[in-house]
């Protein structure tokens, strides 16, 4: 990674879903590590143990909600993006930052879209958010001019 992208707020990770959720995971816990080794997380400290578990209060995942049937819902709604923006003034829990994690981006309506700006525009010093897609174009031009795109190549089988 170069060393502007490592200072961003806001990431863009295009990437298959499944590659760019890894990455987006391992980029997490390289910002929340408190004992970094040559760059990379030292896999030892708490914070590292507990984004290695899915349990670290200060990564926030924001997916579409479920259906009555368990099923995803069609897009991750502008309230669910309102609230985001209400927790981001909010302070971390335990680490120095706090990461917002959006694993199907594209899956933000325009509104929600448009709620995100105000905060991606002026995002407080420790948030940190990373929007996963496979289709960087279904975000909005204003979205993806305010974050650093990494691509990624989906790895062979």
């Amino acid at each position: 990674m170069n060393t502007h992208a490592a200072h961003s707020h806001a990431y863009i990770i295009a990437a298959p879903s499944q590659e760019g959720y890894a990455a987006a995971r391992a980029l997490a816990k390289d910002m929340l590590c408190t004992q970094t080794l040559e760059g990379k997380a030292c896999g030892l400290c708490e914070n590292c143990r507990k984004a290695e578990k899915g349990i670290h209060p200060d990564i926030i995942t924001v997916e579409r909600m479920l259906d009555d049937e368990g099923k995803p819902k069609r897009e991750i709604y502008v309230e669910q993006i309102r609230t985001v923006v209400a927790d981001a003034v909010i302070l971390p829990n335990e680490a120095e930052k706090k990461i917002y994690l959006f694993p199907r981006a594209q899956d933000m309506g325009i509104p929600g879209q448009n709620a995100l700006l105000k905060v991606l525009e002026e995002p407080p010093s420790y948030g940190v958010f990373l929007l996963l897609t496979d289709n960087p174009e279904k975000l909005l031009p204003t979205v993806r001019s305010r974050c650093v795109e990494l691509k990624l190549r989906a790895l062979p089988e």
